[in-house]
């Protein structure tokens, strides 16, 4: 029987790629096998979002090619790895392509889309835990962001149908997930209907007992959306923001499509409506031109709000981008000087918010067993480690008591 190992990198969205790829490989005859074995074929889903990134993407081709002699690479940085040779691309997502040929046969230098296919079964599957599946709903960008670079790779938002969607995570309830977290390059853009009613469809499949969101644009926080999160108790309680900065000088530079005002604006009638409600955020540090000022804007920004999580990473530049070539570019010291103030904010954030919940309840998704102890995320993604003093078993949703708060996770107890 012949193999295939497979590489993510990046986002949610490589993750169900590579998902769905493993599928078709498996279910054309192929056993998966971990990364970095001999094997006949390996994927690498790669991501160039940042320089970082793209440098951890090119390992990950050059250790694929030491195990491997058919190395076919996908994802974002597919379009710029140019300088490999011995290997075969899918070189991007813009029209549909033969899925079948690029898993069969030695078909190369093709466009394959990855937006309207799923899973039917995941038995075979490495690495795939039944507690939580991720769910592709639009692929794209049409933002004109000035530091991102995706909507060149990734080409211009498309979303999938709405029945697709339907009939896949109706599919992965019954295959066992209790999860199902919808997410796209940018999650908010989907367009067949209004976002708030595809949550509706989806939360209404029997059997499904939690959903989430992918990081969203601020501006989907509208009063339709807000009511949804309210009535809607299978959407839980937590949200991921593309925020980018606190500052709207800054934003205006990014060319974001908000205000910093704005953005607050919508969070505070989020949290009017659903107070329970747990935030995160993607937050770029030291973009072109910020000044101390506008820094410090940003990190008091935060802390009003509070933030369970910051994704935070330095500004990086990208080819072709338009931020790359704007004067006042910071310097590489300052970057990880303003960095790790940044990360010091964060971290007391969190801090200050999970000792806020000791004491409370919650409900715990078990995602993994360790001896005696059950970890997992709360409903408001609070991740969680919960003493068991009777048999749970990954995939049960348990009620806990908050006892106590240590390396950044929830301690708790069964109630």
């Amino acid at each position: 029987m012949k193999t295939v190992s497979f590489c993510t990198l990046g986002c949610r969205v490589n993750q169900y790629e590579t998902r769905a790829l493993q599928e078709l490989f498996v279910n054309n005859g192929y056993k998966a096998v971990p990364f970095g074995e001999i094997c006949d074929v390996c994927i690498v889903n790669t991501c160039a979002v940042t320089e970082e990134s793209q440098r951890k993407s090119a390992q990950m081709i050059r250790r694929a090619l030491k195990c491997c002699n058919d190395v076919r690479v996908c994802g974002c940085f597919s379009q710029l790895c140019e300088k490999f040779d011995n290997i075969k691309r899918i070189t991007g997502c813009f029209d549909k392509g033969s899925l079948q040929d690029f898993c069969v046969h030695n078909k190369t230098e093709k466009n394959y889309e990855l937006l309207n296919i799923g899973f039917t079964n995941s038995d075979k599957l490495i690495g795939v835990s039944k507690t939580r599946a991720y769910l592709k709903i639009q692929d794209g960008c049409n933002g004109k962001c000035t530091y991102c670079i995706i909507p060149k790779l990734r080409g211009a938002s498309r979303s999938r149908p709405a029945e697709d969607i339907i009939k896949e995570a109706t599919r992965l309830v019954g295959l066992g997930y209790k999860e199902i977290i919808l997410t796209g390059i940018e999650t908010a853009a989907y367009n067949y209907m209004p976002i708030y009613k595809l949550i509706e469809r989806v939360a209404a499949i029997e059997g499904l007992k939690r959903l989430r969101l992918g990081s969203l644009d601020p501006n989907v926080l509208n009063d339709s959306f807000i009511k949804t999160v309210v009535d809607t108790p299978k959407l839980m309680p937590h949200f991921h923001l593309s925020l980018q900065s606190g500052c709207s000088s800054v934003l205006k530079r990014m060319k974001r499509p908000y205000t910093a005002e704005k953005a607050k604006e919508r969070i505070l009638a989020l949290r009017s409506a659903k107070p329970n409600v747990m935030l995160s955020a993607d937050i770029i540090c030291a973009f072109p031109q910020e000044t101390e000022e506008e820094f410090k804007e940003t990190a008091e920004y935060l802390k009003e709000i509070g933030f369970l999580h910051i994704h935070a990473f330095p500004y990086s530049k990208r080819p072709e981008t338009e931020a790359a070539e704007m004067e006042g570019q910071i310097p590489e010291e300052e970057k990880r000087h303003r960095m790790s103030l940044f990360l010091d904010v964060c971290n007391e954030m969190k801090t200050n918010i999970l000792k806020s919940k000791i004491g409370t309840e919650t409900k715990i998704l078990v995602e993994k067993l360790t001896g005696c102890v059950a970890h997992g995320h709360s409903d408001d993604f609070c991740e969680t480690a919960v003493k068991t003093n009777r048999p749970v078993s990954v995939g049960d949703i348990i009620e806990c008591r908050v006892t106590d708060v240590q390396d950044g996770k929830l301690i708790c107890r069964l109630i």
